[in-house]
């Protein structure tokens, strides 16, 4: 099972989750809009667009400890 560390919006604390599967980045910003409870945006706009208009920025994760990976 990984275990994920998302930083968003400068937060010091990171948002932590653990799933049965990899995550994609879509669901990696989605865990996000969960826990914010936030709504997905209509249509299928990218990761980056979800980003944006979520003013989520600056989006980094780490994988089971792994180097922090930035999505946007």
């Amino acid at each position: 099972m990984p275990n994920y560390s998302v930083w968003y919006r400068n937060n010091p604390e990171p948002l932590e989750f653990a799933t049965a599967y990899r995550c994609t980045e879509t669901q990696i910003v989605a865990q996000i809009l969960a826990h914010e409870q936030l709504a997905p945006a209509a249509g299928t706009p990218t990761v980056q667009e979800t980003i944006a208009s979520n003013k989520l920025a600056p989006v980094r994760y780490t994988e089971d400890e792994s180097e922090a990976n930035t999505i946007a």
